[in-house]
């Protein structure tokens, strides 16, 4: 599959363009929810995602058959200030890992039927360090999310994304803060 868009602006179109969940699968995966042998909450956020999913999904009985987990890996210039206790190095160690099927999220995808692919982002040429300046310039963003999108299956109908990369955690909350503080400001 290609990706619709070639810049982040593009790409921000995009998004501000697409559908919206089905209200009404919304509604009928409530009221089946309701409708359950169970006390009513008993399936704690899992009846949340549930609901959340038939909108998306468009039925209120959604059903799972293809599932699809994806494993995103790449390296962080920020371990140039020594935030982690391994070297980047080690990245493509568990890249390896997970295409040999030894990570715990191999046996995961495997006991639900979900295909499962890795993909290595540049390994071998880390971003810069953020703490320096940007991590990425809007060409390698770009296509960092193109790469992102054309690894989803057209098939699946539920894709789950993971990451690994030494470094990860620091750059995770890095956007978590900035986000926050976005939203407080």
């Amino acid at each position: 599959m290609t990706a619709p868009f070639s810049s982040l602006e593009e790409f921000r179109n995009l998004l501000s363009n697409a559908p919206a969940p089905c209200q009404s699968a919304r509604a009928a995966a409530q009221d089946r929810n309701g409708q359950l042998t169970k006390p009513p909450g008993a399936l704690g956020r899992l009846e949340d995602l549930a609901i959340w999913y038939s909108g998306w999904r468009g039925t209120g009985r959604p059903e799972l058959a293809a599932p699809q987990v994806i494993i995103f890996a790449g390296n962080h210039g920020v371990c140039a200030q020594g935030v982690s206790a391994f070297p980047p190095e080690v990245t493509v160690q568990m890249v390896a890992n997970f295409e040999h099927g030894g990570a715990a999220i191999n046996q995961l995808s495997k006991a639900f039927g979900a295909k499962m692919d890795v993909h290595a982002l540049d390994l071998d040429r880390p971003t810069d360090d953020f703490t320096q300046g940007p991590a990425m310039t809007e060409a390698e963003f770009v296509s960092a999310l193109v790469a992102g999108w054309t690894s989803v299956d057209p098939a699946a109908d539920l894709v789950v994304t993971g990451e690994m990369g030494i470094g990860n955690t620091t750059s995770a909350a890095a956007i978590a803060a900035a986000v926050l503080l976005r939203e407080r400001a």
